[in-house]
């Protein structure tokens, strides 16, 4: 279904769907690790203050990266990036019979109030994203035109989100992982927190979580 390039950080920088002839990524990579220094002004295990995005972390440096399956069913390849203290290890998974993309991935998580969000760039513009709820479905705006819309940088939904023009678009789908944010072609999920307040050691250790 699918022909995806990966550049020497082990990122998407090429995802071409072979069915409609087009390609999905814009001019950034795709499933692109950003840390963040989180330190909320008031209930750190709960809250994400809109000024976050002004401090990022350095670049999360690739350690390994090799094929680890290659059978007529699937191909998996197996990348690992070291952050600090921490470790992300990712399968990315393709199909024979599925016209899906997994990312299975293990998090050995030592970091303190920093927040790990991934984020796909995409070749798709629309004004309205939506997001899954219980019974249902939402749409939030993709700008940040009014003070409603500037209120909503950080939008949670279920299991999936879709950002959609008239006759194509594209899913992020996850398993346990309920924090987005989708502005102009860009969709970024939450995946840790690691606050220290009430609980010093929320979010420490081992996670597993898929995306796709």
């Amino acid at each position: 279904f699918f022909k995806i390039q990966i550049n020497e950080n082990g990122e998407i920088v090429s995802f071409q769907d072979k069915r409609y002839n087009r390609e999905i990524c814009s001019d950034k990579p795709m499933n692109n690790f950003i840390a963040y220094e989180d330190k909320p002004l008031r209930n750190d295990a709960w809250d994400i203050d809109i000024f976050y995005k002004e401090k990022p972390y350095g670049p999360i440096e690739l350690i390994n990266s090799q094929v680890v399956e290659t059978g007529p069913l699937r191909g998996v390849l197996r990348q690992s990036w070291k952050f600090h203290e921490s470790i992300i290890e990712q399968d990315i998974i393709i199909y024979q019979d599925k016209d899906r993309v997994d990312f299975k991935t293990y998090v050995n998580w030592n970091e303190k109030q920093v927040l790990l969000k991934a984020y796909f760039p995409v070749d798709i513009h629309a004004s309205e994203a939506t997001y899954d709820i219980q019974f249902g479905n939402l749409r939030r705006s993709t700008n940040t035109n009014t003070e409603w819309d500037f209120a909503r940088f950080e939008v949670t939904a279920h299991k999936w989100v879709d950002l959609s023009e008239t006759d194509y678009g594209i899913s992020l789908l996850n398993d346990c992982k309920y924090g987005y944010d989708i502005h102009d072609n860009v969709i970024g999920i939450s995946l840790i927190k690691s606050a220290i307040n009430p609980d010093e050691t929320a979010d420490q250790g081992d996670h597993y979580f898929t995306y796709s």
